[in-house]
């Protein structure tokens, strides 16, 4: 049976369902999600770091009094990073389980001239091609938390 455009309900469908497929590109795996993350932080493109969140973002750290939630958080956390002097991230360990990602890095910098390497275990959850879940664990040296 034809329909008024003279084509089968088969070949609409199936004309429909080629279009959807073309306007949705798939979402990068979790593991390349935080890859990209990492990537550009040694850029320093705090842009590119901002939008590989989710909007409701929820971030950890060692050194955070509390949770800091969204994507104007990730913005002031990066933003003070980045204010360190040639700030690089190295990764060390990568693990990745479904949307969950562990990794084991080094942050490198220099602050008033000395150097410093931190030791760092984040963990990650990805959904959708977005970080929803970032907890930062490393040795803080007693220093008060930051709001």
């Amino acid at each position: 049976m034809n329909t008024k455009a003279g084509k089968t309900p088969c070949m609409l469908l199936a004309l429909g369902a080629l279009a959807s497929c073309a306007t949705t590109p798939p979402h990068p795996a979790p593991l390349d999600t935080v890859r990209a993350k990492f990537d550009a932080v040694n850029r320093h493109d705090l842009r590119a770091v901002v939008e590989s969140y989710a909007p409701q973002a929820r971030l950890m750290a060692s050194d955070f009094c509390a949770p800091r939630i969204g994507r104007s958080e990730v913005e002031r956390t990066y933003t003070a990073l980045f204010s360190v002097n040639d700030l690089s991230v190295r990764l060390d360990h990568v693990l990745a389980d479904g949307n969950h990602v562990a990794v084991r890095f080094r942050v490198l910098g220099s602050i008033g001239g000395q150097r410093f390497e931190v030791p760092i275990a984040d963990f990650f959850e990805v959904r959708d091609g977005l970080i929803v879940y970032d907890l930062g664990v490393f040795d803080n040296a007693g220093r008060p938390c930051r709001p």
